[in-house]
């Protein structure tokens, strides 16, 4: 009888040993707000099984030996510059805003590539737009094509670019796409089938049957959220938009779908090429790659945009694309506007925006009528009192969906991008935004902001806060998830 419940005590002592090195090899190591880490301290002790495997799949916030890797690429990419014609002069402070060297700066130290004058921007305010200038430099490209979505969709715009990608591949144009597998989990596994037998590449990032990442520093959903496209080394799109009919306007229950994007043309393409070689390193099985023919020598100027690409992801130390936005919201003296379907700020972009509107900054943000979760609308309403209290304007966007991520600083800056405005894009998601200065960028930016805003109604302190008990507490749980949403 003694040796049986022996044998029936290994179990439990077998799982307190694992919870012991959850908790102090990790939980308490990772460099976390201390409320988060008391809350999965009482996760895993009071769910002794489901505790530990919750946060192996989703409690680590940083990868590890993944970072490692990347760091090696990034400083390989960092050489190839060098050794290729990126030598950028320091930005005269007679020709840019006095607040734009010491923003640059932050971004370097956060290992960003300085930004660059010479560059041409063009704004794309829709899919129709960018679709039509993304499949124009498909068809320019002479000597390779990088792209790398988020989502890729098996839709009549899915197999259109695939298959003129197939095209410059039999022509003998280097292709090669990225998608993210979960947020591409749609497309059949032979969809790219054509393009590999026609000469090019393709590979998902983070397939999902990889679980022994786990063990490594990584999570399931550490996931790849930008969109890019690089054609021939001088010509780069990136932005909000993926690949896929329904950005056209094309499905019933989301409408018309309303995103920004942008086209660069000049030497702040390197920084969006960068970004793709490292993920395409990481997750291709190319053993050998020489990065240094992917930066051509830029012919000349091609035109007066001072561009700062910015890179972000779990394997980076500083969050850099969350810290340039607080970094710009802190120095905005007229006007702060942004567009983003999922807003949810944390605290202390919360009250950097509240402080730039009680110190009289035009703060205005515009989200939509109805998003794809309703679990992010009940978070974001949670705030919303708040900050009209502190004379933040919140418009909705109800003329379709709202997609773009885009800010506005005065007239001096302005961003486009792949991050949203929350926790996730911030932290764990692999995100990437330009930042260009200037009237002219950010005047093209408040022209189409004022589009969007006009015929929208304007929130008051009485539509946020005359509703029913159930909705305010609806939208109060709604933000305590919402650094996992």
């Amino acid at each position: 009888m003694g040796t049986w419940t022996w044998l029936a005590e290994i179990p439990w002592t077998l799982l307190l040993i694992v919870e012991l090195v959850v908790i102090f090899g990790y939980v308490l190591i990772e460099r976390r707000q201390p409320s988060a880490t008391l809350a999965w301290l009482l996760t895993i002790i009071s769910l002794p099984v489901i505790g530990v495997v919750l946060y192996l799949v989703f409690g680590r916030t940083r990868m590890r030996r993944q970072a490692s890797r990347r760091r090696k690429l990034r400083d390989k990419s960092v050489a190839a510059l060098g050794r290729h014609r990126y030598r950028e002069e320091p930005l005269a402070e007679a020709e840019v805003d006095e607040r734009t060297e010491p923003t640059v700066r932050l971004a370097v130290r956060m290992d960003a590539i300085p930004a660059s004058r010479g560059n041409d921007v063009r704004v794309l305010v829709n899919a129709a737009e960018a679709y039509a200038a993304m499949r124009e430099s498909i068809d320019a490209a002479a000597q390779h094509l990088h792209l790398e979505f988020y989502i890729w969709n098996d839709d009549g715009t899915g197999r259109d670019f695939r298959d003129r990608l197939v095209a410059k591949a039999r022509a003998g144009v280097e292709v090669r796409v990225l998608v993210d597998a979960f947020g591409s989990s749609g497309l059949p596994n032979d969809f790219f089938a054509p393009l590999l037998a026609a000469g090019g590449h393709a590979a998902q990032f983070s397939p999902l049957s990889r679980f022994r990442r786990l063990f490594k520093g990584g999570r399931v959903d550490f996931r790849n959220h930008r969109k890019l496209l690089i054609a021939d080394g001088n010509v780069g799109f990136t932005g909000g938009i993926n690949i896929g009919d329904e950005y056209l306007g094309k499905d019933k229950t989301v409408g018309m779908w309303r995103d920004t994007h942008m086209r660069i043309e000049g030497p702040a393409v390197y920084g969006l090429q960068r970004a793709f070689l490292e993920d395409w390193c990481w997750a291709s099985d190319e053993a050998k790659f020489e990065v240094d023919e992917y930066f051509p020598k830029l012919r000349s100027a091609a035109g007066n945009d001072v561009v700062l690409i910015v890179d972000s992801g779990p394997d980076r130390r500083w969050w850099p694309i969350y810290r340039l936005h607080v970094q710009a919201i802190a120095l905005a003296r007229n006007r702060i506007w942004l567009t983003n379907p999922y807003f949810l700020p944390d605290r202390v972009m919360e009250e950097a925006l509240v402080t730039a509107a009680l110190r009289g900054v035009d703060v205005r943000v515009l989200v939509p009528v109805k998003g794809d979760s309703r679990l992010v609308a009940l978070a974001s309403e949670a705030l919303f009192p708040t900050l009209i209290d502190a004379g933040i304007k919140i418009y909705r966007y109800g003329n379709g969906f709202v997609h773009a991520k885009t800010l506005l600083i005065d007239d001096w800056l302005g961003t486009v991008g792949s991050a949203n405005l929350d926790t996730r894009s911030f932290q764990l998601n692999f995100e990437l935004n330009a930042f260009a200065f200037g009237a002219e960028l950010t005047g093209t930016l408040a022209k189409h902001f004022e589009s969007d805003v006009g015929g929208t109604q304007e929130l008051k302190v009485a539509d946020v806060r005359n509703v029913g008990y159930g909705t305010r507490l609806a939208r109060q749980a709604a933000h305590l998830l919402s650094p996992l949403l």
